[in-house]
């Protein structure tokens, strides 16, 4: 092993240890990020419906409906989301050795996107439902709001 005031070499054949840490660091931010893009996708999918049902805005209702089918589609067959693919292959390319090698809000997050078996069968009969519900929402009408105009006839 020799050492220099820049970098730790480990060997002939190893990697320079800051040019690891200063990748496995790389590779842990963009693990938060894609599990952070994970859980924006579950909010629109949640709440996309009743937002775009409430501003009545078509092309964003549309472009709800593709997702939901695309997630109905994906809990029907079990295919697994591609974002869980690429967090795995994230997470591989980290050795992480620490005891504790997340952060708690990661943690708490990566709980309400991997749920239990159980939870799981629940959640795909009400996308069911729900994708009954966005499918239904473009054959009636959504309630429209009331003008000044309109109340004063």
């Amino acid at each position: 092993m020799r050492c220099t005031n820049e970098t730790i070499h480990l060997g002939r054949n190893s990697a320079p240890v800051q040019i690891r840490e200063f990748f496995r660091m790389l590779f842990t931010i963009a693990i938060h990020c894609v599990v952070f893009i994970h859980l924006l996708w579950i909010i629109f999918i949640i709440l996309g419906f009743p937002l775009f049902l409430y501003l009545n805005l078509a092309r964003w209702r549309f472009l709800h409906l593709a997702a939901v089918m695309a997630t109905v589609f994906m809990q029907v067959k079990g295919i697994i989301c591609p974002l869980t693919y690429l967090e795995a292959y994230l997470k591989s390319k980290t050795s992480v050795t620490a005891v504790y090698p997340g952060s708690f809000i990661m943690e708490i997050i990566e709980n309400v996107i991997y749920v239990e078996e159980f939870t799981l069968k629940i959640i795909r009969c009400l996308t069911a439902l729900f994708l009954i519900a966005v499918v239904l929402s473009f054959w009636i009408r959504p309630i429209r709001k009331k003008t000044r105009e309109s109340l004063a006839e």
